[in-house]
């Protein structure tokens, strides 16, 4: 039985149009007629080894066509539409000519290479990609040698017809579900033999963070290690949907009985991690005790020595808790591809069970109103348009109404539009729960410069611009220059405000209307509402102080008075290697407060420390529950005031605020030290 296959060739022809006028319209112009194009044959090679071609041209506008079969013998003329021609070719290489002509005698010529070979084809090389936009599709090219064509089968459906291909093209197939599929070549020349490879390929959804378990396509096969090797960690109906996490499907895994200590479970992913702008992990954990140390560690697939891990600690038994793992050592050069998970780690399994569920990168804290630009947890990150770009800087004008240590700077670059401004998405909507007004701490370098200050609702659909059509905008000018003013934007008076809407895009615009003049603007402090500053004073002017038991502890290593210092009253340690200060009589509750600050003026300190040190619950010193973590300033400014608001998010190692009852000085050079300090407190 012959098998025919069939070749297409298509040729584009960029001819030139002439027309003529008639003066009568009932006439057809033939002068109007295009030439042929896009010619084309259709090639049916009869497999075995005779050389028969069957040869049909195609076209578009051609009535007839002419074939030159390339091997010196007479071309076949008339060919009509539709119809083939038939030729007998000897083993070789040749150039087939098609002409195609119109009804008014116009031509047009196309040319393709034509191997007719009887030998098996050699040395078939295939190649499968995947789409980099669609997980689903897959892109087949091939060569080999001897070879006129191929025949590509995808393993999808039982009674598949082939899908031609060409040397030198490339098929596509788009898999309609996952799974593991044989993909099979065939190489054929004009001889009986034939050539194949199968190559196995599966089809799966990427699997990427966050992963919630819930899908009925991706992959979650873990893979156990440690013991109980294989894949482990299987995705099962919630077995606890409490109020901790509600969720339908979760993962499992178990510690197999007399398991190494170091027994975990493990995932690669099919995109790395996104650390760019959220450098914590959260994963939803169910233990079966509380106190058990959970390990989150991410590695790079192709070298399992570049990784980061973290380790945190479950508080319930029997119960869901969010576990954060920082990551912040993480290196941005390194792409994180592969996760691992240990439970109870350092301790032989038992055979318990652990549940989790809702894996993905997170902050420690949002991104909401108010915003005050001085987390280190938190990338403020600014889109800037029309010519105008931000930023979050050391505030370079600390006084008056704003001592804080970052704000954010607006850019309104040199012949910038009049509209250029920069804009924040918010993770929390705004709420309007103590007020519609919302405040602005500004420095503007003149006075009487327009500030539009605007929100919008960034699910609602586009106008004719691309922006949100829903939102509202209030407009302030600036009544100093070169100072902090506050600007005051009731929003209620918009006509179009309504506190039902989900606000959730900050736009800020300097000198509305205006073109840049490469000028800069600073803004901090972006609250609403009637909200005022909580601050609990240890030694500053911003609120009464409260009792503190000493100033110099008597296990300090610093020598300490309190003088009146570039005309302020200030706290003096000199000599200094580390001062306790201490309030263990009646501790700081500062679960309430986002901040601590202090002012320092040092000459020769290189680096400096402030240590916090928490009670715990019970209040008492040396109790089993105290913690303490410290924060470390590099290199401090000498000889000039440095503001240091540092938010006690920062303080990692802080497991309370409730019950502050020390705060810890140390410097170095170690006993050199000289250290001025005042505006000492804490604040919200």
């Amino acid at each position: 039985m012959k098998r025919h296959y069939k070749i297409i060739f298509a040729f584009l022809l960029a001819l030139p149009f002439f027309g003529c006028e008639s003066d009568d319209d009932a006439l057809v112009d033939l002068e109007q007629v295009q030439a042929p194009a896009n010619l084309g044959a259709t090639f049916q090679i009869t497999q075995d080894n005779s050389g028969l071609v069957e040869i049909t041209p195609t076209g578009e506008g051609a009535a007839i066509y002419t074939v030159d079969f390339g091997d010196g013998s007479t071309p076949a003329e008339a060919i009509k539409v539709g119809e083939a021609v038939e030729h007998v070719y000897a083993e070789g290489e040749y150039e087939v000519e098609v002409t195609g002509t119109n009804i008014n005698g116009k031509t047009a010529t196309g040319t393709q290479p034509l191997t007719v070979s009887f030998l098996a084809p050699e040395n078939l090389e295939t190649e499968i990609v995947k789409d980099a936009d669609d997980n689903y599709t897959v892109t087949v090219s091939a060569s080999a040698t001897n070879a006129a064509m191929f025949e590509v089968y995808f393993g999808e459906e039982e009674d598949e017809e082939a899908t031609p291909l060409m040397p030198g093209e490339s098929v596509s197939y788009t898999y309609s579900s996952i799974g593991t599929y044989n993909v099979r070549v065939v190489a054929l020349s004009g001889g009986a033999a034939t050539t194949e490879v199968t190559e196995e390929i599966s089809i799966t959804d990427p699997l990427f963070l966050p992963i919630d378990f819930e899908s009925e396509t991706l992959n979650y096969t873990f893979n156990n290690f440690g013991g109980g090797e294989g894949a482990g960690a299987p995705v099962i109906d919630n077995p606890d949907p409490s109020g901790g996490n509600t969720s339908d499907r979760v993962a499992s895994y178990t510690k197999p009985e007399g398991s190494e200590t170091w027994a975990g479970t493990t995932i690669a992913l099919d995109e790395p991690i996104d650390f760019s702008s959220e450098r914590y992990i959260s994963v939803d954990v169910w233990s079966p005790e509380a106190g058990t140390d959970v390990i989150f560690k991410v590695e790079n697939l192709e070298n399992a020595d570049l990784f980061v891990e973290a380790t945190a600690t479950t508080t319930v038994s029997e119960g869901w808790e969010t576990l954060i793992f920082d990551m912040n050592t993480l290196d941005p050069s390194i792409e994180y591809g592969r996760i691992v998970l240990f439970f109870n780690f350092d301790a032989p399994g038992t055979g318990e069970t652990y549940y989790f569920d809702n894996i993905e990168t997170t902050r420690l804290e949002l991104i909401k109103l108010p915003v005050d630009f001085e987390s280190g947890n938190i990338e403020y990150a600014w889109g800037g348009f029309g010519g105008a770009g931000a930023g979050v800087i050391v505030n370079p004008d600390m006084s008056g109404i704003n001592p804080s240590a970052k704000v954010t700077e607006l850019s309104k670059g040199e012949g910038a539009e009049g509209w250029a401004g920069v804009s924040l998405n918010l993770d929390e909507a705004l709420s309007f729960e103590n007020g519609t007004t919302v405040k602005m701490k500004t420095w503007s370098p003149e006075a009487g410069v327009p500030i539009l200050l605007k929100f919008e609702d960034s699910d609602s659909d586009p106008d004719n611009n691309g922006n949100p059509s829903v939102f509202v905008e209030v407009t302030q000018n600036t009544t100093v220059a070169s100072q902090w003013e506050e600007l005051s934007f009731d929003l209620s008076t918009f006509e179009a405000f309504d506190e039902s809407i989900g606000y959730d895009r900050l736009i800020v615009f300097y000198d509305f209307n205006s073109p840049g003049e490469g000028t800069s603007f600073y803004f901090d402090d972006v609250t609403i509402g009637d909200v005022q500053t909580e601050y609990i004073s240890l030694f500053s002017d911003v609120a009464d102080d409260v009792e503190v038991d000493t100033w110099r502890t008597s296990w300090s290593v610093s020598d300490y008075e309190e003088v009146e210092f570039d005309g302020k009253l200030s706290k003096h340690y000199f000599n200094l290697d580390y001062v306790g200060i201490e309030t263990i009589a009646s501790p700081v509750d500062a679960s309430n407060m986002t901040h601590f600050h202090t002012d320092i003026y040092t000459g020769n300190a290189e680096v400096f420390k402030i240590k916090l040190v928490d009670l715990g619950p019970d209040g008492v010193y040396d109790g089993d529950d105290n913690s303490e973590s410290e924060i470390i300033i590099e290199n401090p400014a000498q000889n000039e005031w440095v503001s240091l608001d540092i938010p006690l998010s920062e303080f990692e190692n802080l497991q309370g605020r409730a019950n502050i009852g020390q705060l810890i000085y140390s410097a170095t050079p170690a006993g050199e030290a000289k250290v001025y300090v005042n505006n000492i407190y804490f604040h919200n």
